[in-house]
């Protein structure tokens, strides 16, 4: 129980000093609501566990004492964050003198780096609650069920509402649905081409921009919210030429240009007849990686599996209002995933379908859903194929360049082909992002990965990364 103790001691100290500065920063004001939030979720679990003791004599039962270690290394990496942000704050000294107005506007800069860094910390926590075994998710539920404030997690708020919805009785998620459900539609919105090559038509709906998806099946809830790089449903209608639904996306800010280009064209770019060379910094693919690594755990964590994640079903969106410096070549914009036509929840399974011809279209499919007997879809299938874009991500070359590699090889030629592909990732990201997409390639037909070792494995490391480059 050290490390929850760790935190909370941690956590209650740094809470202390943002309440003591929040008079001159509306930024430490927002975070000491989210750290005292943090603190009452943390105190939670560790209060369940102890009760856990008590009911058994004292000590707690094997599936306990797991579910206590699992958590335990799932939060390892927060308590080190907890534990170094509180050294500095008492470091510093600012604690006992954090009334002091003169020393606010005296050591703003550092105060506000402070901020962003223990900002970061809140979203690290935020995200990792989605991934917390079902047991602990219920106690935190508890807390504030309808909860939402400042302080609470806007990621576990979304995929509360994600598991209220499937758990409801059919016709309560069809009424749930039918809310959703557009009757008369607009003009704006009677297009037949959703899509041109790699960009998504962008259209005006109740003076908002927007773009179509088309899926065969209506989704049961909304999607995630922003920082989670999952775009908003707020509508959806019934396509009147094929046996389908358009799923209406809300769009952040007003985009440029006027078409949403997916990763794939960025990576494919050409100016003239020469393929346009990377004028982005480097620090950018890494925060797009570690943005869909935790787009793909949301997903997980709320029990939903995408099954077509490849470079063309990640959305790059850029602010119309940014100038030219935050735009392509220069920028890459924000990534959305997108791409929802075959998402399915764990619950309603995952029935066989037979894969693409097209040796493009395979490179993103696990090899064993390409078998003669394909297996039910898993987690361990999304994972692979984030896998194969970030693998396209850091080279910054479309795959189809390796078509002498990959273009006639089998299902498990292929993933060997990738994995030696990925070497290469060592030289244009380094050892670390090479070892993160290479475990990705690397997993095995009945190898299920839960959210737990998805954060330990991809999502710690790209933000570390993140946090060494930032």
């Amino acid at each position: 129980m050290d490390i929850f103790q760790t935190i909370v001691t941690s956590g209650e100290l740094i809470y202390h000093f943002l309440d003591a500065y929040s008079a001159h920063s509306k930024e430490a004001r927002s975070l000491a609501a989210r750290f005292k939030w943090d603190i009452r979720v943390l105190q939670q679990i560790v209060q369940h566990f102890d009760s856990r003791r008590l009911q058994n004599e004292g000590k707690l039962t094997e599936p306990d004492q797991k579910l206590l270690q699992e958590t335990a290394e799932y939060l390892q990496s927060l308590a080190a964050r907890a534990g170094a942000s509180c050294a500095r704050v008492q470091t510093q000294e600012w604690l006992s003198r954090a009334s002091s107005k003169v020393l606010w506007f005296h050591r703003r800069k550092e105060l506000q780096s402070l901020e962003q860094e223990l900002f970061e910390w809140t979203s690290r926590f935020d995200i990792r609650l989605v991934g917390l075994p079902p047991e602990l998710k219920t106690i935190i539920s508890s807390i504030s069920e309808e909860q939402d404030d400042a302080g609470s997690s806007k990621a576990l708020c979304s995929n509360r509402r994600m598991h209220r919805v499937q758990a409801l009785a059919e016709e309560a998620r069809l009424a749930e649905s039918r809310d959703l459900f557009l009757e008369n539609v607009p003009k704006t919105l009677r297009k037949t081409h959703l899509r041109t090559g790699s960009e998504y038509s962008i259209l005006e709906f109740k003076s908002e921009q927007v773009i179509l998806e088309s899926r065969y099946f209506a989704l049961a809830s909304d999607s995630g919210p922003r920082q989670i790089r999952v775009l908003t449903q707020c509508h959806r209608q019934w396509h009147p030429e094929r046996p389908s639904f358009n799923l209406i996306h809300s769009l952040p800010f007003p985009p440029s240009p006027a078409t949403a280009t997916t990763l794939k064209s960025l990576v494919a770019a050409q100016s003239g007849s020469r393929r346009m060379p990377p004028l982005h910094s480097l620090d950018q693919r890494y925060r797009v990686a570690l943005h869909l690594s935790t787009a793909v755990l949301f997903l997980h964590g709320s029990d939903y599996l995408h099954k077509n994640i490849s470079s063309e079903s990640v959305l790059m969106l850029f602010n119309d209002q940014n100038d030219s410096s935050l735009k392509f070549p220069y920028a890459l914009g924000k990534p959305y995933l997108v791409n929802f036509e075959l998402i399915r929840s764990f619950a309603l399974g995952s029935h066989p379908m037979e894969p693409s011809s097209d040796w493009k279209a395979r490179i993103y499919i696990h090899p064993a859903r390409q078998d003669p007997r394909p297996r039910s879809f898993i987690k361990s299938y999304d994972i692979y194929s984030l896998g194969v874009v970030l693998l396209e991500l850091g080279l910054w070359r479309p795959l189809e360049r390796f078509d002498a590699e990959l273009s006639a090889a089998d299902p498990d030629e292929m993933q060997k082909a990738l994995n030696r592909i990925a070497q290469e990732l060592g030289i244009t990201m380094g050892k670390r992002y090479r070892e993160i997409v290479q475990w990705c390639l690397a997993l095995y037909g009945d190898q299920d990965v839960q959210p737990a070792v998805l954060v330990r494995e991809v999502l710690s490391k790209l933000e570390d990364i993140v946090e060494a480059i930032g």
